[in-house]
């Protein structure tokens, strides 16, 4: 888990200075020292005692980040859970006019619509973690580029929009197409030979 992860990356530099201590402690009082050096193996005897102390310091803070590790990582999977009920219990709850415009990302084979942030039902979904404003409004159309939430995304599926992918009759797609709403369609500007005009040229 990330949190798991970050709770031991906080703490990178004292718990490298904690194993080492660790690795230094455990060779003192392990290893056969009268074969290295009397004195130092009479030193080590003295001082057992906080050599013993200095063990159970360095354990005691590998156990603890443990059980922090741990903690973090229950309370995120909690949390995490909670939120994703949260957003299911959202987008089943989506009315008619946030269904058509979250449909125009499929319509438009788009991950990004410019809309007005201002329009009741884009603020709505914006209040609702659905969609997310990724870079400021251009100022000459005062429109937004918005995405849909990555926590979102999963729940966004052809039938929490109204749609599917199996072949729709006339009915329904005159019905989808009438519900789009006009502030999210694409502006096009149509081509001039189709605009028509008394100027065009014929063979």
């Amino acid at each position: 888990m990330d949190s798991n992860h970050s709770v031991f990356a906080a703490n990178k530099t004292l718990n490298i200075v904690m194993l080492w201590l660790f690795c230094v402690t455990l060779a003192l009082l392990l290893l056969p020292l009268e074969s290295i050096s009397q004195e130092l193996a009479l030193q080590v005897e003295a001082n057992k005692t906080y050599l013993y102390l200095a063990l159970i310091v360095e354990v005691s803070n590998f156990i603890s980040q443990a059980i922090i590790g741990f903690l973090s990582a229950y309370f995120y999977k909690r949390n995490y859970k909670r939120e994703q009920e949260a957003m299911k219990n959202v987008v089943s709850g989506l009315d008619f006019a946030e269904r058509a415009l979250l449909r125009e990302f499929v319509l438009q084979r788009k991950s990004v619509l410019y809309l007005p942030e201002t329009e009741p039902t884009v603020r709505s979904l914006l209040d609702s973690g659905i969609l997310n404003v990724i870079a400021d409004p251009d100022e000459t159309t005062g429109r937004a580029p918005v995405i849909i939430t990555k926590k979102a995304r999963p729940f966004i599926t052809y039938r929490a929009i109204g749609l599917t992918r199996s072949k729709m009759n006339d009915e329904m797609l005159e019905q989808i197409m009438n519900s789009r709403p006009e502030f999210a369609r694409e502006k096009k500007v149509m081509p001039r030979a189709y605009r028509g005009g008394g100027n065009a040229k014929t063979a």
